[in-house]
């Protein structure tokens, strides 16, 4: 520090320099503060003291502390001793206190101030110790609290399985990642065909401000979003910037691409770095990037990008595997209802009424579905029965009809090599159990036969007497309902034939409203016949080699 810098006051330099009054309190006098210049000479480092300069005596005794970098005690006169105290201030400048106490033994003044710098200098260690020890706590917490959100990630993405859309999950996810990085609002921008772009779902927090307009959300997508195919892009003092004055306030932003290695699905866009009060420090050195996105939340938020493209990617594969099983299904069930006209449309509308009724006694979507497709394929073994059995018009024999009670098992049999779709195994095998055991395939009584397999009975039942067969015509509905309702306990499981009739209206919708596609029409390749093109056209003579 020059001579001519100094401290507006006394007060202010007690208060800021710790050392100056800790050596007031212990020897109860106040202490002349002294500044070094350049050219050796000192002076008052106090504005209030600013024209006092020192003795020679005091000038030399400070000039001695100054060199050996030590405190001194040096006798005056009776009874009185003169104490020079180097001082290290904060800002790097070097300072030396002194003043005049009255003690007959010099020495033990100089222990005294040695003690009481060393015991200053402990507690200034203690105290920033404390203040790193709270700071790392404190990044302890915010990083577990990090992986608690990424497990719960997790967690949600298992429990919700491949049935759980990018949509569904961005309404849970957003407040979860908005608060674990500490942003004050954060954007799902979601990617259309085209290369268009819109916001899909957004969160801001309750202490936020009021939040940035949607449209410059979308802008500032259009202007980076090329900049994160490698990386996140985040832009610190974004406002201080020329182009951050055409985003009004937008201070700071990470911006982070949520892509497969087949395409990008859309960003996360975090605005504006949000800390607590109970996280703000007062210490400059701990306030340096106190209010800038840095590498842990650019980091978190990449996490949980990958995590959802992962999971995006996953259930569209899993779609594009269900819509090709389900098209292997229809081709199966069309090659079977090709060889009988009369049972054309039977397993869809099967399908679609077990579907209905499923629902109806408390079956979840999924269930649902998966009893949907337990209809489409429940005949699926009649593929193995032949001709003569399934066209006759007449009675069968015992001997065709022991051919035709066959067709549960050999539906079975085609299927159970197929894990995924194991589930359809009960319905194909047991949708001809009886509720009083004189069905088949294995003369299950009551509910020892499967859920499933009790619902397709009674649809297969009404489908089947509703609909025209080689051997009859179909009855009227309410003559099906009827028989239905006669049945109930002893055919058929009552419960489940009583809450059949109870949705008869969408049943009949269903029934009138279907109309099986009809099989494409190929058209045939129409070939033009090439006349042969001789060597010379003049001669329109035919070779005699070529026939003629």
């Amino acid at each position: 520090m020059t001579a001519g810098t100094v401290v507006k006051n006394v007060s202010d330099a007690r208060s800021k320099y710790r050392d100056v009054a800790e050596l007031e309190r212990v020897f109860d006098s106040t202490f002349e503060v002294w500044a070094r210049g350049e050219d050796g000479v000192f002076s008052s480092a106090l504005e209030e003291q600013h024209e006092q300069v020192p003795t020679n005596e005091l000038a030399k005794r400070c000039e001695q502390a100054y060199l050996q970098g030590e405190p001194g005690a040096y006798p005056c006169e009776t009874g009185q001793c003169l104490l020079v105290v180097p001082i290290r201030i904060e800002d790097g400048a070097d300072w030396l206190a002194t003043t005049q106490v009255t003690t007959d033994s010099p020495n033990l003044a100089l222990q005294l101030v040695k003690a009481t710098l060393s015991d200053l200098a402990s507690r200034k260690e203690v105290e920033q110790l404390q203040q790193e020890s709270s700071v790392y706590l404190q990044q302890l917490s915010e990083d577990l609290e990090e992986l608690v959100f990424l497990r719960s990630m997790a967690d949600r993405l298992a429990l919700g399985g491949l049935s759980l859309r990018s949509e569904n999950l961005m309404p849970h996810v957003l407040p979860q990642l908005g608060e674990a990085a500490s942003v004050e609002e954060l954007h799902f921008v979601d990617r259309r065909g085209g290369g268009k772009h819109y916001i899909a779902e957004s969160w801001k927090a309750d202490d936020g401000q009021g939040g940035v307009d949607l449209d410059v959300i979308e802008k500032l997508v259009a202007q980076y979003c090329e900049t994160t195919v490698d990386q996140p892009t985040v832009r610190n003092h974004f406002q201080q910037s020329s182009e951050g004055r055409l985003y009004p306030g937008v201070r700071e932003f990470a911006l982070v691409s949520v892509s497969t290695s087949m395409a990008t699905l859309g960003w996360l866009v975090a605005i504006n770095r949000r800390l607590p009060l109970r996280q703000r420090h007062h210490d400059p050195i701990w306030k340096l990037n106190e209010n800038e996105l840095g590498s842990c939340e650019a980091s978190l938020i990449s996490t949980t990008a990958a995590m959802l493209a992962s999971h995006a990617h996953n259930v569209a594969l899993f779609e594009e595997r269900e819509s090709l099983l389900i098209s292997v299904v229809r081709t199966l069930v069309s090659a079977i209802e090709s060889r009988d006209p009369y049972t054309c449309g039977h397993s869809e509308r099967v399908a679609r009424y077990g579907r209905r009724l499923a629902r109806e006694i408390g079956f979840d979507e999924e269930s649902c579905e998966r009893l949907y497709m337990t209809g489409l394929l429940h005949d699926i073994g009649k593929i193995g029965l032949s001709d003569l059995v399934l066209k006759k018009t007449g009675p069968l024999t015992e001997e065709e009809f022991a051919e035709i009670k066959k067709h549960p098992d050999l539906g079975w049999a085609i299927l159970r090599e197929l894990e995924s779709m194991e589930y359809v195994l009960p319905g194909v095998l047991h949708h001809h159990e009886r509720h009083d055991g004189k069905g088949y395939p294995d003369g299950l009584v009551g509910q020892e036969a499967p859920l499933e397999g009790r619902l397709l009975a009674v649809v297969d039942a009404f489908d089947a007497m509703t609909s025209d067969r080689p051997y009859r015509s179909s009855m009227p509905l309410e003559k099906a309902f009827s028989i239905l309702q006669e049945g109930a306990g002893s055919q058929w499981d009552a419960e489940i034939v009583e809450a059949f009739l109870k949705i008869t209206p969408d049943i009949v919708r269903i029934r009138e409203s279907y109309r099986r596609p009809p099989l494409p029409v190929r058209k045939p390749k129409v070939v033009e016949s090439v006349q042969p093109v001789l060597e010379n056209d003049s001669d329109q003579s035919i070779p005699e080699f070529l026939p003629s």
